[in-house]
């Protein structure tokens, strides 16, 4: 089954980011990142391969509904192409983040899970 790695990049620098977090975004060789604007998405981007932002799709996009609906299609679609690809977000995935729930609500509908 496809599936998707979700992980958070915590609250601020990356000394601040899990081992097990770290050790997903070196495992996983096809990463998004919603945004390179914080300061721990050096630890994706500068990872072999480095990762796909969203940060033109935010710039954009006319609502965050927009934006959110296209992260989730485009997550869903990688999943289904590479088998497992990688997302992090600023801060905790459970916390104040919107995109995480409708990747999930629409992952069920796709076939691709969610971790």
């Amino acid at each position: 089954m496809p599936s998707i790695v979700v992980v958070g990049l915590g609250p601020g620098d990356s000394s601040l980011v899990t081992a097990g977090t770290s050790a997903e975004i070196k495992r996983i060789p096809v990463r998004y990142l919603r945004t390179a604007r914080h300061p721990s998405a050096s630890l994706v981007l500068d990872a072999p391969g480095g990762a796909t932002t969203f940060d033109d799709t935010y710039d954009a996009a006319a609502t965050f509904d927009e934006v959110y609906g296209h992260i989730a299609d485009e997550l869903l679609r990688a999943a289904h192409e590479s088998g497992e690809v990688l997302y992090a977000v600023p801060g905790s995935p459970l916390v104040l983040e919107r995109s995480v729930p409708l990747l999930r609500e629409r992952a069920t509908e796709s076939g691709v899970e969610v971790l």
